[in-house]
């Protein structure tokens, strides 16, 4: 079982390296160390707290819209975020408690464990990001997440190759998370991911 095992994850280690090949690996690190992430967690999977979590989403994007530049940067931009801790949690009580509940919001700054996930045009891989948690209640239930930086979840309308770009993201890290490359590395990330997950089980 022990020389199939190893077979295994031999392959899996040179399919990685077939990949890379195939595509170039410059700039995954990199993201994780300039990007900001919100994700908001429901008390529980029921039908009345999954709208509630997003009630509490649009009421903390609203909140944070109000005072996130546009041209912050990133140390900028998390310095703001953890100076008004105490406006988003009132915003999110609020609407907890205009539909007639008693759950807690816990509001958590620091770096978080993501999977890989797909926005709207975007592919993210997995790994360690610095992240806004809101979490209601038990934060049982399913999750939703975005990006507050760059802001592609907040702000104006306006060209998110740009916002990109000014948040200081090289080509090499646009061309991975974008729809017109990302498609390319989305095995890449997967079998990067599983291969992460062996390392610790052992």
């Amino acid at each position: 079982m022990k020389m199939k095992g190893l077979v295994i994850f031999t392959s899996l280690v040179l399919l990685t390296a077939i990949l890379s090949g195939a595509a170039p690996v410059n700039g995954e690190v990199g993201l994780y160390d300039k990007i900001i992430r919100l994700h908001v967690i429901a008390n529980s999977d029921s039908e009345e707290d999954q709208a509630l979590k997003l009630k509490v989403r649009d009421a903390a994007l609203e909140c944070m819209d109000g005072f996130i530049s546009a041209d912050a940067t990133l140390e900028q931009s998390k310095q703001i975020l953890q100076a008004n801790e105490t406006a988003l949690t009132d915003a999110c009580k609020a609407v907890i408690e205009e539909a007639g509940k008693e759950y807690e919001i816990t509001v958590v700054y620091g770096v978080e464990t993501y999977p890989e996930k797909c926005y709207d045009g975007i592919t993210l891989p997995a790994g360690d990001y610095y992240s806004v948690r809101i979490v209601i209640g038990e934060g049982a239930g399913q999750n939703w997440w975005c990006v507050l930086f760059p802001p592609l979840c907040i702000g104006a309308a306006k060209d998110r190759g740009q916002k990109l770009v000014s948040a200081g993201l090289t080509k090499d890290e646009i061309d991975i998370i974008s729809d017109s490359e990302s498609e390319k590395y989305v095995i890449k990330f997967k079998i990067l991911e599983f291969l992460r997950e062996t390392f610790k089980r052992k």
